[in-house]
């Protein structure tokens, strides 16, 4: 099983996400603030605002994970500089949209985030989904071996992501099948 990918500074998910959108072709920051607004493509599943994009950026410039592709005129601006990712962002992303999200918690925003992008790239979703079905089995599995005393208050928290688990089972299984449908079609 993949392991969650690592860098030198632990991206965010929204850093993902906007790493992701250049991996798919060069763009200007006042695009991806766009794709990443609340009624944005991308935002609708993860949303970040205009300063957040642009720090965002800044941070896949430090990491030297993205570089200017060019100048461009601006509408409003006098000039947007297009970035675009390079060959170890894009292998970064690549492997990051295989790996599953590794915690049930997770799953509303990077499992959906992830599923979405590899759409947009017309790539299988089965394999993420089954990656991360066998991850929430696991946890769901830890979760019903954890010892619980009467009365602790942990037994809650736990209760909660159990039950966090297997909604998100549920609903991976739901898509695996739905996913299988369409293949045979």
């Amino acid at each position: 099983m993949l392991q969650p990918v690592r860098t030198k500074k632990e991206l965010s998910i929204g850093e993902w996400a906007v790493l992701a959108l250049l991996c798919e072709r060069p763009m200007h920051g006042y695009a991806i603030a766009a794709a990443m607004a609340p009624d944005g493509e991308i935002g609708q599943i993860w949303s970040l605002g205009q300063p957040l994009t642009y720090r965002a950026l800044s941070v896949m410039q430090r990491l030297e994970l993205v570089e200017v592709n060019a100048f461009k005129p601006g509408d409003r601006a006098p000039r947007r500089t297009e970035l675009r990712a390079n060959a170890r962002a894009r292998r970064m992303v690549s492997r990051w949209l295989r790996t599953p999200a590794a915690r049930p918690r997770d799953l509303r925003s990077e499992l959906l985030l992830k599923m979405a992008f590899l759409r947009r790239r017309r790539r299988p979703l089965v394999p993420l989904l089954r990656a991360q079905r066998e991850l929430l089995a696991e946890r769901i599995g830890e979760l019903e071996g954890a010892p619980v005393r009467a009365g602790d208050p942990l037994a809650d928290v736990l209760r909660w992501r159990w039950i966090s688990a297997e909604a998100g089972l549920r609903f991976v299984d739901e898509m695996l099948a739905r996913e299988s449908r369409a293949g045979a079609a």
